[in-house]
């Protein structure tokens, strides 16, 4: 069992960090343990974690990102155990591993084993571990809805946007029903629908 620490930087936002608990959910089927935090936290900074995962929004919360980065790069046996992914890990791979030897995932977990070589699951296709969020004390702007996407990509390839490298591949649907009966089964049924698409 692997002890595995999610870590969502203290900038402040509305929506609860999508990857980071499907990365929870891809975990606890391992039989791993698995601890959510946002910001930094000096007691978890303290122990020693197999993986820290850490999420990143925007471009403009570099320093933020950064500190967070820092903050818990020592808790691991060596900075390739840190994964960073999201916005800015994609937009930004070349600059974070230039300051940080750690593990960049770029784009979407939309392939097996990117997480763990020769691991068959697809991330981005499990339910969303909603359990994870109450163990935190920020209060996101949504906290009753099925979070979730009906596209990815987008079919328009305007030269000024980074949807692109995002998402690099367009896809015009995917069904929500799915998705919506998969999260009500595990969490019960929710209020709201939160699409997260570009």
């Amino acid at each position: 069992m692997r002890r595995i620490l999610l870590v969502e930087p203290g900038y402040l936002n509305k929506y609860p960090p999508l990857g980071l608990m499907k990365i929870s959910t891809y975990h606890k089927r391992l039989g791993d343990s698995v601890t959510f935090v946002k910001g930094r936290d000096a007691s978890l900074r303290g122990q020693p974690w197999d993986r820290v995962y850490v999420a990143t929004l925007f471009t403009f919360f570099w320093r933020e990102t950064i500190e967070t980065i820092k903050y818990y790069g020592r808790s691991v046996r060596s900075p390739e155990d840190v994964f960073v992914g999201g916005i800015l890990a994609t937009l930004l791979q070349d600059e974070l591993v230039r300051h940080f030897p750690v593990t960049v995932i770029a784009g979407v977990l939309d392939k097996p084993g990117i997480l763990d070589k020769g691991n068959r699951t697809i991330v981005d296709h499990l339910i969303p571990d909603y359990r994870i969020l109450e163990s935190s004390s920020y209060l996101y702007g949504v906290d009753n809805a099925y979070i979730g996407y009906a596209t990815r990509g987008c079919p328009n390839r305007c030269p000024f946007c980074a949807v692109r490298t995002l998402e690099p591949q367009f896809i015009d649907y995917m069904p929500l029903r799915n998705q919506v009966k998969g999260i009500e089964a595990v969490y019960g049924p929710k209020r709201d629908l939160l699409l997260l698409d570009n």
